[in-house]
């Protein structure tokens, strides 16, 4: 097949997240909690005051709290207390979480098992790069998390807004054909580009634009060791599952495919630290199961 070029590639994008609307929009709760929560010098009060513009969003916030992950020594029943106990970062971490829920999965969504197999991977993955970024790299916890949390959500916004079901993505992938070369057979482009297009229409930062739009590789730009840390996240991710299906007590051997050398090269790592990254993403990946989402 005939290869794209660079401005058939951007059409593809286009044509993709014209048709997303407001759906796509990340909730302005999530944006309101984000600014807020920037700032150390923001009041519980106003954080309570977002938050409870969003009943959902609310009930989350009291949930996660009262979680054994925090083990209060008693239940928290206001919106105020729960943002001083668990902290401002957490809250932050919460609101891109569930917004990020309803931009894989939507809000009528009822029966998409793909998309909602993406968002476990995408919030498994956030964890593992909050969690391994300091062994590895100089990028803050919390910017690896927004990365790896958002790295996958160009499929959501092609099987759900694409021309085709991902469905036929994943057919040709039963027949050989590489992951990527099989999206940009089908929809024009990749899930990178699509999620890197979004985030740069969303005014996101550009090292979340660099990380979702280039975790597959080669890192170029500014920010390399967030693209590799984006990218190591997700690979681990998916081997903890991978592990959780044999044997989850057993692990023999670095988890890091060939394909992904480059991730290692950016980072300098040596084989042992691929090992101790993997068990940290691992237990960062159970203690955020904990959390409820």
């Amino acid at each position: 097949m005939a290869a794209f070029s660079k401005q058939e590639q951007n059409l593809a994008v286009l044509k993709i997240l014209n048709n997303v609307s407001d759906v796509a929009a990340m909730p302005q709760v999530v944006y309101k909690i984000i600014e807020l929560t920037g700032t150390t010098a923001t009041a519980a009060q106003e954080i309570e005051r977002a938050i409870s513009i969003d009943p959902g969003f609310s009930s989350k916030v009291l949930m996660l709290a009262n979680s054994a992950f925090y083990a209060l020594p008693r239940k928290v029943i206001s919106i105020r207390e729960a943002a001083t106990f668990i902290g401002f970062k957490a809250i932050r971490r919460l609101a891109m979480t569930v917004g990020c829920f309803d931009m894989f999965v939507g809000k009528s969504d009822s029966g998409s098992l793909r998309r909602r197999a993406w968002w476990r991977h995408s919030v498994d993955s956030a964890h593992c790069a909050r969690a391994i970024a300091p062994l590895a790299s100089t990028t803050d916890p919390d910017d690896a998390y927004a990365c790896a949390l958002l790295h996958d959500v160009g499929k959501s916004f092609m099987d759900r807004f694409g021309q085709l079901s991902y469905a036929e993505v994943e057919f040709r992938i039963q027949q050989g054909i590489e992951p990527l070369e099989a999206e940009r057979q089908v929809y024009g482009c990749t899930h990178a580009d699509v999620a890197a297009a979004a985030a740069a229409r969303w005014r996101f930062p550009e090292l979340l634009i660099e990380a979702v739009g280039n975790h597959h590789g080669p890192a170029v730009g500014e920010y390399k060791e967030s693209v590799a840390i984006t990218a190591l996240a997700s690979d681990i991710a998916h081997a903890v599952v991978e592990a959780r299906k044999s044997d989850p007590d057993v692990f023999d051997g670095i988890p890091i495919r060939p394909c992904l050398q480059w991730a290692v090269d950016v980072l300098n790592l040596p084989n042992a630290k691929l090992g101790q990254m993997y068990e940290k993403g691992k237990q960062a990946i159970a203690e955020g199961a904990m959390l409820g989402f």
